[in-house]
């Protein structure tokens, strides 16, 4: 993926028709997510593509073309970004998350380290990493994401194949999730994949745990995506 497409506060205002200063209102206010550079604002398509969608307001075709993956998505900041300013933010210093500078806070949510517990309700979450995931939802056999050893959510199918709730599912790491008799082979694979190695085509076994047996079988197929980077997309059947 090329380098993401950056405006000033100037060709912003151009491209949405408004003043200088109605832009850097939106700024100021915190309606619009731009990364300050020196005295001047840098301010990501796809930040603002998301304000104008958010706010109700008409988006230029121009702006659309701008946008390389044809999804509008919040761009993705550290959870410490998103509650800056926030009575929220002024306990980040103190978290984990923020010490040790990780990407995905809910991989560490059993911690007991972190600054804030309920992923599912977390509107960190709920704004920057569910709407790239949020497909899952509508795929009508047990689906889910991963990256690296963990998982970023999943449907209800593939929460009830596992015998846990849906949220639970949210940085739900993997060797809880599959069964002792497949985890090594799984990590391997995670591992290969991770450093970009091409995954090969068909359908293979595991064992994964679940709560009302000690585990079940099942078919599994899995499949990389662009958006969230480094994702995958696993696709489950129980074995009959």
């Amino acid at each position: 993926m090329g380098p993401k497409k950056t405006l000033s506060v100037s060709q912003a205002a151009r491209a949405c028709g408004v003043g200088r200063t109605t832009v850097g209102y939106w700024i100021r206010s915190k309606k619009l997510h731009a990364h300050r550079v020196g005295r001047n604002y840098s301010i990501l398509v796809e930040d603002l593509l998301f304000f104008l969608k958010n706010s109700d307001q008409k988006i230029p075709p121009d702006l659309l073309r701008e946008n390389s993956n044809g999804l509008i998505f919040k761009s993705f900041q550290n959870c410490w970004q998103h509650w800056q300013g926030s009575e929220h933010g002024d306990r980040c210093h103190t978290c984990i998350v923020f010490k040790n500078q990780l990407r995905a806070c809910f991989t560490v949510k059993d911690s007991g380290l972190r600054g804030c517990s309920d992923c599912a309700a977390c509107s960190y979450y709920s704004e920057t990493v569910f709407p790239r995931i949020q497909f899952v939802h509508q795929i009508g056999i047990p689906a889910a994401v991963f990256k690296d050893l963990y998982m970023w959510g999943g449907n209800s199918l593939c929460a009830e194949l596992c015998g846990v709730r849906p949220k639970d599912l949210i940085g739900l790491g993997l060797e809880k999730l599959v069964h002792a008799s497949s985890l090594a082979r799984v990590i391997e694979k995670v591992r290969q994949m991770a450093l970009g190695e091409p995954l090969v085509g068909g359908k293979c076994r595991i064992n994964v745990n679940n709560r009302d047996t000690e585990s079940q079988e099942i078919h599994i197929w899995v499949y990389p995506l662009n958006e969230p980077a480094r994702t995958f997309l696993v696709l489950g059947n129980p074995v009959i």
